[in-house]
C-alpha cells in the first residue's frame, strides 16, 4: 500500500475559510480605525480654532464673525483660506482632505469641517458652536 503525502480537501477548505474570515475582520477593523482617525483630526481642528475664536473675542470683544462697522445683513461668514489665515485660523482646505468653515448661528460663531478623503468618504462632520459650547459629531 502506497503511503500519499498531502492536505485532504477538508483540511485545505477549513484553512482557506480560516484565511478569509480573519481577511475579513482585519479590513473591517481598518476600516473603523481609519473612520475614528478622522474623527478626531477633526476634532481637533475644530477644538483648535475654537480656542483660537475665543481668544480674538477675548481680546477683540467680538466675534470673527462679526464685521465691525459693515452691513448688518452681513453674516460675517468664513469660508475661503484667505479669510481664515487673515484671522490666524486654519485654512479652509488643510492638507486637501478636510473642509473647514466659520459661520454665524444666532449670533455666534459656529465652526464646522468636513472630511473629503478621495473616493471613499465617511460623511463626517465636526461642529462647535459657542452659544452651546457643544462639540457635535455626525456621520451619514
Amino acid at each position: 500500500m502506497k503511503n500519499f503525502k498531502g492536505f485532504t480537501l477538508v483540511e485545505l477548505i477549513v484553512v482557506s475559510t480560516i484565511v478569509v474570515v480573519l481577511a475579513s475582520i482585519g479590513l473591517l477593523s481598518y476600516n473603523y480605525m481609519i473612520k475614528r482617525a478622522v474623527i478626531s483630526v477633526l476634532k481637533n481642528a475644530v477644538m483648535v480654532n475654537a480656542e483660537l475664536v475665543q481668544a480674538h473675542y477675548d481680546i477683540n470683544g467680538y466675534w470673527v464673525t462679526d464685521l465691525p462697522g459693515e452691513d448688518p445683513e452681513d453674516t460675517g461668514n468664513l469660508t475661503t483660506t484667505e479669510e481664515l489665515e487673515a484671522l490666524g485660523l486654519a485654512p479652509r482646505n488643510f492638507s486637501d482632505e478636510f473642509i473647514m468653515r466659520i459661520f454665524e448661528l444666532d449670533g455666534f460663531p459656529d465652526i464646522i469641517a468636513r472630511e473629503k478623503i478621495g473616493k471613499q468618504k465617511y460623511g463626517i462632520e465636526v461642529s462647535y458652536h459657542f452659544k452651546t459650547r457643544k462639540l457635535k459629531i455626525t456621520q451619514e
